[in-house]
């Protein structure tokens, strides 16, 4: 994410944090008015509006494209429904992340400093996380108009391959940008609907004393220990055998350890099939797929369904003229970002490729630069490095385990170094949580051809090995590579 200069106030440049009311009481920043586009939105007959690109949706592929876009010379007009930004500064990475920091100084004030902890702090975190939305929302939308972008609010329907309406306005578009991202999965069985989406969490003001969170990936498994460093009762139910079942099968198994000895209560290989409500309670009842015949059921005072993401694409008027889709559900796309149907395009969750942030963001300044620039490089997404935002934090690039095997051929052609410790950080706490760090590595030459860690630092360390595994890291690189100390990243180098 861009940073940008701002003015320093009299709360910047000490020391001291603020409160959650000074936060929330800081200046917003200024709307900027519509700037004039050169020659985007030039009306045609009263209503009608041309343009180069008609971007549809304000998300990250969606931003990137536009801005790229547009400093190629193009006429962009930019549709978006609801705030600048996406998923991910709305409802996800940005808020997400946040309140897993709040999560952490309230468990660490709970232990260390007999804090009440839970409401309180859920609340101050919550105004923390409104206030930099909202800065991120001005500040997406300052920069899209700087660019030179129309932004026009309102629901987009394409009515043909070159035309877009929004309202009663038609623009006439060489060419369109499906960049609608994805939404929250509903869960699909009787009484589902009692279960709030990742989505609904951001918007409560106080939480719960005890949660059922259905999902066992990514989402569910960070919203439940963010939720049970609140102080709630967490019951994490998984349909699977396992957590994070795209994950190297040691680390889900060492997080599933970490959680429960942070209390999060896991039951595994269990099917959801039906919700009630009854004493202000909500029940999630499952059956145990590994014991046939029976029922059972967990009781909390709400249920959260983190069962993965959407393509949000309907209601755009693509089934009419023909867009292919995928299995998934998203645009099908070839490998310059087209659609079935000439001139129309479409990046990001709205395809079935990687729902990550950075992938959807590389994806549009690409498409940009080859539709309107130069022809620009287009980015590695065989080494995508990808973060779980829990309590530990899990970082991964590369093949796991699984994968190196399916791809050699053979079992023996592939070599395992697996690590576990306690960290400064955990001793000094006086807990015996383990980090686990597993590298997984040609067994003849000893590239590296993955790395998946749990530690709270993993995020960080694994963003750094990316570049590492593109450029053909050896194990006796890192072994050779004098060690910082101490950190917990030394572990993987000897």
């Amino acid at each position: 994410m861009t940073e940008r200069k701002t003015t320093p106030t009299a709360t910047q440049g000490t020391n001291e944090p603020r409160r959650a009311r000074q936060v929330s009481a800081a200046p917003p920043v200024e709307r900027v008015p519509r700037a004039r586009a050169t020659g985007a939105g030039k009306r045609r007959n009263g209503k009608a509006r041309d343009a180069d690109l008609v971007v549809i949706g304000g998300g990250s592929g969606g931003v990137a494209c536009a801005r790229r876009a547009a400093a190629h010379g193009a006429r962009v007009i930019l549709v978006e429904r609801d705030a600048i930004g996406g998923t991910c500064v709305n409802r996800g990475c940005v808020p997400k992340k946040m309140l897993s920091y709040g999560a952490s100084w309230a468990a660490i004030l709970s232990g260390c400093l007999s804090h009440t902890g839970g409401h309180e702090d859920w609340r101050d975190a919550i105004v923390r996380v409104n206030a930099e939305v909202a800065r991120l929302n001005a500040g997406y939308t300052q920069r899209l108009h700087e660019s030179g972008v129309e932004i026009l609010r309102g629901d987009a329907r394409v009515t043909a391959p070159d035309e877009v309406r929004v309202g009663d306005e038609t623009i006439h578009a060489r060419r369109i940008l499906i960049a609608t991202g994805a939404r929250p999965r509903p869960l699909d069985v009787p009484g589902g609907e009692l279960a709030a989406s990742s989505d609904d969490v951001f918007t409560w003001q106080t939480v719960p004393a005890s949660v059922a969170v259905i999902g066992g990936g990514y989402i569910g498994v960070e919203q439940a220990s963010i939720l049970s460093r609140y102080g709630v009762k967490v019951d994490l139910i998984v349909a699977g055998d396992r957590l994070l079942r795209h994950f190297d099968h040691e680390i889900g198994a060492a997080l599933a350890e970490a959680l429960t000895a942070r209390g999060v209560r896991l039951h595994l290989n269990a099917e959801v099939h039906l919700l009630s409500q009854a004493n202000g309670a909500v029940e999630v009842c499952y059956r145990p797929t590994d014991r046939p015949g029976q029922t059972e059921a967990v009781r909390a005072q709400a249920a959260l369904a983190a069962i993965g993401r959407i393509s949000n694409v309907q209601g755009l008027g693509l089934e009419e003229l023909g867009v292919a889709f995928g299995d998934k559900g998203g645009i099908h796309v070839d490998k310059q970002y087209r659609s079935s149907v000439r001139k129309i395009y479409a990046v990001g969750d709205a395809t079935d490729g990687l729902q990550l942030t950075p992938v959807a963001t590389a994806q549009g300044r690409w498409l940009a630069d080859r539709l309107y620039g130069r022809r620009g490089e287009r980015a590695d997404f065989d080494f995508v490095p990808t973060a779980v935002f829990s309590e530990p934090a899990i970082g991964a690039v590369g093949m796991t385990e699984a994968q190196a095997i399916a791809d050699a051929g053979k079992p023996e052609r592939i070599r395992t170094v697996v690590k576990r410790f306690v960290s400064l950080e955990n001793r000094f706490g006086g807990t015996p949580y383990q980090s686990v760090f597993k590298l997984v590595l040609n067994a003849r030459s000893g590239r590296v051809l993955g790395v998946h860690l749990m530690d709270n630092a993993a995020p960080e360390i694994v963003q750094a090995l990316a570049v590492a595994l593109r450029l053909g890291v050896r194990e006796s690189h890192l072994q050779t590579t004098v060690q910082l100390h101490p950190t917990v990243a030394e572990e993987l180098f000897g």
